[in-house]
């Protein structure tokens, strides 16, 4: 009895994680080069005990993976917003060091710095973009010109094992130096933005089955609850 209402618990516990990574995709369905998060499960005890010992049925989360497809690209119709066609991201220099996104959402700060809607500076291969004036053109190799003048070319990387990339809140990605390289067949798309890989119908579909699951652990544990009542109230007469 008491094995069976930990198994419904650590399943509760699997479905409320569920819930967050859901709910999390939903609330970023609107967010430029959004993508969605998928839970690894795994049986706690199966490494640990020997099968003909292992009761089974325990589940917890095994890691947190990400959906990297491609969104669907749109225009805005602004020079600063950039889209990446292909396996690529843009680079980006924060207070924590490099870091790499898809949101080409930027903008131009007022010393000429292109900027990420989180204020921090998108990185060509000389630094920091910086221009003298407020439009700039890049070509799909990534080439930033301004008043037909070469100014820089984007830094645009790609992962070599997108398994070890770390994603970080404000739609970033991390990734230790050695799992970099340059992106050689990824494409810019000026004027552009891509869009979230997180369907809107599916998520809703998604959190439904969720809470029908975790209801579902509810009663089998209101259940178990009261067959265990129902036994020491038996068992004390």
């Amino acid at each position: 009895m008491e094995a069976a209402m930990y198994k419904a618990l650590s399943g509760a516990v699997v479905e409320m994680r569920r819930l967050e990574t859901a709910s999390q995709d939903l609330a970023n369905i609107n967010t430029s080069g959004y993508k969605g998060q998928r839970l690894a499960f795994s049986e706690v005890l199966a490494k640990r005990v020997a099968p003909e010992d292992r009761p089974g049925g325990f589940v917890a989360v095994a890691g947190q993976r990400t959906n990297l497809h491609q969104g669907a690209i749109e225009g805005s119709g602004n020079a600063f917003h950039l889209a990446l066609e292909g396996d690529g991201y843009f680079a980006i220099q924060t207070s924590r060091g490099e870091r790499y996104t898809r949101n080409g959402g930027f903008t131009l700060r007022g010393d000429g710095t292109v900027i990420t809607p989180g204020g921090d500076p998108l990185l060509g291969e000389g630094g920091p973009i910086q221009l003298d004036g407020a439009s700039m053109v890049v070509a799909a190799d990534g080439t930033v010109s301004f008043d037909n003048i070469e100014i820089d070319k984007l830094r645009i990387v790609r992962f070599k094992d997108a398994g070890k990339a770390e994603k970080e809140g404000a739609n970033l990605f991390r990734s230790e130096v050695a799992n970099v390289t340059a992106a050689g067949d990824a494409r810019v798309v000026q004027g552009h933005l891509e869009q979230s890989n997180v369907g809107a119908v599916d998520s809703m579909v998604a959190l439904i089955s969720i809470n029908r699951q975790f209801e579902s652990y509810q009663r089998a544990m209101k259940l178990l609850d009261s067959v265990t009542e129902k036994i020491l109230s038996d068992n004390s007469r």
